[in-house]
Order: C-alpha cells, then sequence, then structure tokens
C-alpha cells in the first residue's frame, strides 16, 4: 500500500467552496490517503479571545464569541447542502461543541483563573469540529471516512521544559487505530493542532501546528508523501507583499525549508521537517484551490542547484539586547551566564553575536519580551552593573533579522560581499550580523521600517526573480480587492465577468476578483470568485442592500481589520486593491502598498489630500515598486491621464488645460437648455447614477475641483484643494445632508437658471461648467461660452479636455467622449486594471524607465 498523508489548512477548510474543493483532492487519492484538518481560518483567534474574554470577566465577549463560533459552522453546513439526516447530526455537533464553549467560559470566568491546560481544551475543539463536518461531507460524496481524534495517537513528553512527540508512542498508537482503517479503504481523518500531553491532559502543538500533526502522522504510518494543501502556490523566494516580483521555489532540501520556517516563513510549522528526517519522507506545499500548480517540494535528494542564495525570508517587531562592558574582555563565563538566565525565565534566543574583544553580547529575540529580559539580566549581573565590570543592559526596539538561505552558499565565495553589498547601496545600516558554521544562512539584524527594501535589494543582487514565474505561465494576472460595491463596482464585477473569455484567449490575461469589501460586510474567495457567483454577488447587493445575509454596518476601520485577518495573509500574484468608494481611504491605501498591493482607484477623495499626503502615497509606491492608477478620477472612461503621460513621455511641454470634466453637470445644464427645471434635472441625474452619492459633491464644484487638482498635480504643479478657486451652482443656505432635501430646496434656483440660460442665448453664447489650469492657478465655475467652440458644442454628459503644449499651441489637442456614468467609469477602471495585469505598472507623472518628471 503506498499511503499518502494530506493536510488542510484553516483557509483550506474556511469556506463551503474550500472544503469542496479539498475534499474532491481527498477522493482523487482515497482510500490510500490518511487527512489532517485544522481549524476553519480566523476560528483559533476567535476560541483564543473567547478564553482571554472569560478570564477578565467579560461575559458579553464570551456570548458574541460562542455566537460567531456557531454561527460561522452553521452557514457553512447549510451551504454545502447536506441531507437532512446529516444536517441534523451536524447542527447537533455544532450546538454541543458551542454550549461546551460556553459552560468552559463561563467557569474560567467565575474563578477568573484561566490555565494553560484550559486555554489547550478549549482551542481544540475548532480542529475538532472541523474534522467532524469533514468526514461528514466525504460521506455525503459516499467516500468511506472515520473520525480518530488526535489526543488518541499524538503524545507528547516533556523534553528540555517543552513538549515533544513520543515517537514510539504515537507509532504504536498509529498502528492500533489508523493502520486498521486504511486496511479495510476507510480514510481517517484527524484534527490537527492538538495532542495528549504527558499527564494524559490535551495540549496544542503551537502555531502551524498542524503542519507538525501531519508530518508526525506520515512518520507514524509509513508514508511514501505528505502534502500540505495551503492557499498558496509553495514557499517563495521571499514574502510577496514586501517584494512584488518574488518566485515559487520548485523544491527546497529539508535544512533550507527549516531555515526559511524558523525564519519567519509562515507558510510552513519551524518542526515540521523534524518527523520525516531518518525517514527521508518527502513533503510537498501545494495550492488547494489551483491543483493545476505542481507546488514545492522538500526532501532530502534537492540539490544545491545554480544559485548559490534560493530564499530571503524576514522576521519583524524584534528586538537587540546587548551587554557591554570593558570588564567583560577575558572573563569566562560571561556567556554561559547570559543565556543561562535568559533560559530559566523562558526567553528563547533567535540570533546571538559577540565582539572579538568580547566587551559586548548581543542576541535578537521577539519585541514583546525585551523588557522582561533586560530585567532578567540585571539581576544576573547586579554585582557587574554595580561595580562597573558591564556598562550597561539594553535593548533597541523595532529591528527586524533578515535572512539569506541557500545550499549553494556554503563553498562560494563573495555571498556575505554581495548581502553587505546590497543593503549598503540601499544605505540600510547592518546593526548585527550572525552566520552558522554550516554556510547555509547568514541573518542581519536590521531596523524593521528597512525590511522592505532590504529584501527587494537582495532579491534583486540573487536575481531571485528569474526563477519560474508564479502562477500562470505567462505571468499575467491579478488578484483584485474591490473596496466598493455601489453602482460602478456592480458594474466593474459584470464587465470582469463578461470579458473574462477574451481576456484569456486574446491577452492572456487572468483577473481574478478575491474579495469584495463595503459598510455592510466583506466576502473572500482565495482562488477568485466563479464568474457566476460575482455576479450573484452583485445581484443580491443591488436587491437587498447587502453583500451578507447576516446585517451588519462596518466602517473602514473594521474593513480594514477584516482585511488585515482574512486577505492580507495571504500571498498573491499581483494583487490589487481597487478603491470605488467616495470616502477618505488614505490610510487603507498606503497599508494596502506597505503590503505589496498594486492599487486603482475610482475615488477622488485620497487624491485630493494635502500635498504631503500625496507625495507619501507616491512614494511608498515607488519605494516598493508598485503602480497607483487613477484613470477613472479624472474623466471616467476618457483617456485624459493616458494622453498626458504620452505628451510628457514625448518631451512635450503642457502650457494649459481647460475643459469640461463633469458629465454630470454637462447633463444637468443641457437638461436646463433644453427647457427642463433645474432640480428636476438634478433630480434626473441622480436617479441615472451620474451624481456622487451626496449630489452636493458634484454641484459644490467639489468634484470638478479635485478632478482639476488631480490633474494639476499629474502635471507636477504643487497646490492643495484650498488654492482652487471654486464657483459652486448653489448658495450654502439650501445646502442640506439628506440628498432628498437637498434636491426639493434646489427648486428655488429654477427662475434663475432659466433666465441665466436666456441671457446666454441671446448672446448666442451656452453655459458650461469649466476648470481652467494655467501656470499654478486653478479656477472652477459656470462660463458662457460661445456656441460654435468645441466646449460648447458638448452635449449630455460628454466630458472634454483641451490640452495646449507647446507642439499643440496652436491647434489644441482635444479629447472628448462619455464623462459620467457607472459603466464608463467601470471601463475606466477596468483599463487600469489591465495595464497593471500586462506589466505597465507606471504613473501618469513618470516616464516609462520609471524617473519622476517635474
Amino acid at each position: 500500500m503506498s499511503l499518502q498523508v494530506f493536510k488542510f489548512g484553516g483557509t483550506s477548510v474556511g469556506s463551503s467552496e474550500a472544503i469542496r474543493l479539498a475534499v474532491g483532492h481527498v477522493a482523487e487519492a482515497a482510500p490510500d490517503v490518511a487527512v489532517v484538518v485544522s481549524a476553519m481560518s480566523g476560528v483559533t483567534d476567535l476560541l483564543l479571545s473567547a478564553a482571554a474574554a472569560a478570564k477578565r470577566g467579560d461575559a458579553k465577549w464570551v456570548r458574541d464569541a460562542a455566537r460567531q463560533f456557531r454561527a460561522r459552522h452553521a452557514d457553512v453546513v447549510r451551504e454545502l447542502a447536506f441531507s437532512r439526516r446529516r444536517l441534523g447530526d451536524l447542527r447537533k455537533e455544532i450546538l454541543r461543541s458551542t454550549r461546551e464553549l460556553e459552560s468552559v467560559c463561563e467557569s474560567v470566568r467565575v474563578l477568573r483563573e484561566l490555565t494553560a491546560r484550559t486555554e489547550d481544551a478549549i482551542v481544540a475543539r475548532g480542529e475538532r469540529l472541523s474534522a467532524f463536518l469533514f468526514v461528514t461531507f466525504l460521506a455525503e460524496r459516499r467516500i468511506r471516512a472515520a473520525y480518530v481524534d488526535a489526543t488518541e495517537i499524538v503524545f507528547t513528553e516533556r523534553r528540555l521544559g517543552s513538549l515533544w512527540p513520543s515517537f514510539q508512542r504515537c507509532e504504536a498508537a498509529a498502528k492500533k487505530l489508523v493502520r486498521p482503517l486504511l486496511d479495510r479503504r476507510i480514510v481517517p481523518i484527524v484534527p490537527g493542532f492538538i495532542g495528549t500531553g504527558p499527564d494524559g491532559e490535551v495540549v496544542t502543538l503551537g502555531r502551524g501546528g498542524s503542519d507538525f500533526s501531519a508530518t508526525l502522522l506520515a512518520r507514524s504510518i509509513g508514508a511514501r508523501s505528505v502534502t500540505l494543501w495551503k492557499e498558496v502556490d509553495g514557499l517563495m523566494t521571499a514574502d510577496p507583499r514586501s517584494v512584488p516580483d518574488a518566485r515559487v521555489l520548485a523544491e527546497l532540501h529539508y535544512r533550507e525549508a527549516a531555515e526559511l520556517a524558523y525564519y519567519g516563513a509562515k507558510v510552513l510549522h519551524p518542526r515540521a521537517m523534524i518527523p520525516l528526517l531518518d525517514r527521508a519522507i518527502p513533503l510537498r506545499v501545494r495550492n488547494t484551490f489551483d491543483a493545476t500548480q505542481p507546488g514545492t517540494r522538500i526532501a532530502a535528494d534537492v540539490k544545491a542547484g545554480s544559485y548559490p542564495v534560493k530564499a530571503l525570508t524576514a522576521v519583524p517587531h524584534q528586538a537587540l539586547v546587548s551587554i557591554e562592558g570593558g570588564g567583560m574582555m577575558g572573563v569566562p563565563g560571561i556567556a554561559g551566564r547570559t543565556f543561562g538566565a535568559l533560559a530559566a525565565a523562558g526567553h528563547s534566543v533567535a540570533m546571538i553575536s559577540q565582539s572579538s574583544s568580547e566587551a559586548s553580547i548581543c542576541f535578537v529575540l521577539p519585541e514583546a519580551e525585551a523588557a522582561r529580559a533586560v530585567q532578567v539580566l540585571s539581576d544576573a549581573f547586579e554585582f557587574e552593573l554595580r561595580h562597573r565590570l558591564i556598562d550597561v543592559v539594553r535593548a533597541e526596539r523595532d529591528m527586524a533579522l533578515v535572512a539569506v538561505v541557500g545550499l549553494g552558499m556554503r563553498g562560494t565565495p563573495g555571498i556575505a560581499s554581495r548581502t553587505f553589498g546590497a543593503l549598503a547601496r540601499e544605505s540600510i545600516n547592518v546593526v548585527a550580523i550572525a552566520q552558522g558554521s554550516s554556510e547555509l544562512n547568514i541573518t542581519v539584524a536590521i531596523h524593521g521600517k528597512d525590511v522592505p527594501r532590504a529584501l527587494t535589494a537582495l532579491h534583486r543582487e540573487y536575481q531571485l526573480d528569474r526563477r519560474s514565474a508564479l502562477a500562470t505561465p505567462r505571468g499575467r494576472e491579478a488578484a483584485l480587492t474591490l473596496l466598493g460595491f455601489g453602482q460602478i463596482g456592480r458594474a466593474l464585477a459584470r464587465q470582469l465577468v463578461s470579458q473574462s473569455r477574451w481576456f484569456r484567449s486574446d491577452l492572456g490575461l487572468e483577473l481574478r476578483c478575491v474579495a469584495v469589501a463595503d459598510r455592510s460586510g466583506v466576502k473572500v474567495d482565495e482562488k477568485g470568485f466563479a464568474g457566476r457567483t460575482l455576479v450573484a454577488l452583485a445581484d443580491r447587493k443591488e436587491r437587498t442592500g447587502r453583500l451578507l445575509s447576516r446585517r451588519r454596518t462596518l466602517d473602514l476601520d473594521a474593513i480594514a481589520g477584516e482585511m488585515r485577518e482574512r486577505l492580507w495573509p495571504l500571498p498573491s500574484n499581483r494583487p490589487v486593491l481597487v478603491d470605488l468608494t467616495a470616502e477618505e481611504t488614505l490610510p487603507l491605501l498606503l497599508e494596502a502598498l506597505d503590503r505589496g498591493s498594486h492599487v486603482v482607484l475610482a475615488n477622488k477623495k485620497p487624491l485630493a489630500v494635502p500635498q504631503r499626503d500625496f507625495d507619501a502615497l507616491f512614494e511608498v509606491a515607488r519605494r516598493r515598486g508598485l503602480s497607483v492608477r487613477y484613470e477613472a478620477t479624472v474623466g471616467a472612461g476618457l483617456p485624459v491621464l493616458d494622453t498626458l503621460a504620452k505628451l510628457r513621455e514625448a518631451g512635450d511641454q503642457v502650457l494649459s488645460v481647460s475643459g469640461c470634466l463633469s458629465g454630470t453637470i454637462g447633463y444637468i445644464l443641457t437638461e436646463v437648455e433644453a427647457g427642463v427645471a433645474f432640480s428636476r434635472a438634478v433630480r434626473e441625474a441622480h436617479t441615472l447614477g451620474y451624481t456622487e452619492p451626496d449630489p452636493r459633491d458634484d454641484l459644490s464644484g467639489m468634484d470638478v475641483a479635485r478632478k482639476a487638482l488631480i490633474l494639476a498635480r499629474t502635471l507636477g504643479r504643487r497646490l492643495d484643494l484650498d488654492d482652487v478657486h471654486v464657483e459652486a451652482l448653489f448658495p450654502k443656505r439650501l445646502s442640506h445632508a439628506d440628498p432628498e432635501r437637498f434636491m426639493m430646496n434646489l427648486e428655488k434656483l429654477d427662475a434663475e437658471f432659466a433666465g441665466r440660460v436666456e441671457t446666454a442665448k441671446r448672446a448666442k453664447k451656452v453655459l458650461r461648467y469649466v476648470a481652467r489650469i494655467r501656470g499654478n492657478a486653478i479656477r472652477v465655475g459656470l462660463e458662457a461660452v460661445p456656441e460654435t467652440t468645441p466646449i460648447g458644442r458638448l452635449r449630455g454628459t460628454d466630458n472634454q479636455i483641451v490640452f495646449q503644449t507647446q507642439r499643440y499651441r496652436v491647434h489644441p489637442l482635444v479629447v472628448t467622449g462619455p464623462g459620467a456614468g457607472v459603466e464608463v467609469t467601470a471601463a475606466g477602471v477596468l483599463n487600469d486594471l489591465v495595464a497593471i495585469a500586462m506589466g505597465e505598472a507606471r504613473h501618469p507623472t513618470e516616464s516609462r524607465n520609471g524617473a519622476r518628471r517635474g
């Protein structure tokens, strides 16, 4: 029998669609497979928060957590459409587990004591319920499966103060409980992350411990391989949130993978390889959501290859603790006393460095432990500090470790020199250095803020981007998050679906929408929503005003929190945040860029912020090698900024820009010219979706002012919104926050506008709302222009931009076309997305080689 072990992580069982895919992978391998499953993504954190709330006596938080726990599992069960009998069994199990959670938490709340044993017992139900659900769905698919509790086959013992698997007991238990099921062609399903402690108690194996469970089970049953099914294509040359051109590694040696895991590569548990080493069982990391990807193979037979360095990784939020003093020189035992005191206090050190003069020792540990470590060492060296044999024990916070890893580093001269040279060219200060005798790893301590630049520089130095491409053979892909799902967002979703076949066949593009977020909720599918699912979401939002069935309202902070927890930890090839809101989203955009995401905007507000904040946005994008594109903010679907970029790339000088930048106001004025009352024309524009959600944004002139400011800044002008002279179409006394009341108030202006139109007609002129940019002056307001001029001939929602340049001085360059409406605005956004997916990631104020023009 050729056995395999599959392990499915939290995201791989975190939704009904994910579970369907996971069960499909098991069905292909059954019956010669054993399966380990994690808790659904986010459930472990939820259970830990319930335990913490119980300890501090917060009964409401516990009840809320229990409700979320029950609802999360009940929603998935409902979506999987079980038969009536199995559905009843699952609901009973969910209810039983929830009541048990409430009962244990209530005991903790009363006693105000939370032991490690109790916390582990609380957390264990996440994996157990997930495994029970998985077994039941396999049975629904007519695949014979059985639940085997991990506490019956994973046994631990104490070694050097920590828990460690007892391989002998684990193998004996597996032989008794797991092998007979496999012999009868039944698939064992085991909850990961948990086991039995030395005293018979439930224990957990640490964050990511389900990986450890899987490799331990593989050893125990003599499996030929282990596959860790995750939400990523494999281990990567670097974190793609810091290095956008990171690549998937085809294979790694056990030792390389262990180094990467230890130094922060969250895809793999640091101890996961240990049970496999002496049995030489290969391990593979694969993507649950894209089985076409081969993943990363980790084994003992992997050679160094042609790349001396294979990968980079970083550990943020560290502290560098130093012990310094002339009295340390030549004194035996200082290092021993240092690390003995730390070990006794339960501190684990990630990196150690000592000066050749023995006058200082420094080491790195987590930032949260720094204060206690300093106190422990101050107590241990109290005599030396008092007598000035040791001058100081101090901690430098906000540090990070960056590790350069590769089998080929051993015996290859110049690796350290190249590493420090690449960092020096970026003016990155190396605070401490460590290299093991195996020469497999060089680790440097640097300031936390320098990590993205350091990883990018090292990735470039070792040409790691020349490895195989990430997700598709042609690499033309983007993973989209739609922030805002109003009319423009829904139109964009439908355009993505309707044009997806053409994108794939003619352009070789894959535009995957992986998340939709608005005030009613956040919906995530790491693989990318199927077309029919995305359209169904748009239909639901249009029909009910909500993304999710449960009713809630999120603010931007809450949306950002959900994105941090559910979306941003997931590596993606070319992630793009698409801002379709009318909110002040600049902080969220900065965070998205910092996490490696490109940005596309239809939202003008983040670009009309003070100049220093505008500069900061593009500085982050430049530093990270990312794109901020915003064509739809100025001319909806018109190629205004693209035209401007081409003029500037050709070396032309723009002298002035003028035109009508509001299709909404254009429509209103055209209707008024035709005899429609001003207030009625505004109401019609609002109904048709031409106005902003608050029509005052249009009629106040602020929408056009923002567009003009964005255009001026794209030209290189350094101006703020207060520098724009704006004439509103209504007096402040008629303003009202309620759009309906506001439009009723506008009836008082009907006669005035009718009179102004007649006056203009007698002079053979028409009213147009015009923006003019010349030098550092911007003016936005209502003008009477000759009806025979290009602007005078505009009708309806058409926009017009007139560029007067050195080359187009006598006959200016005119761009005219639709400037309002959800479809054309969505099309403008889509054009930016296509440009990013095809690698045209430049800002309109930059040339193709990335140089900024003033």
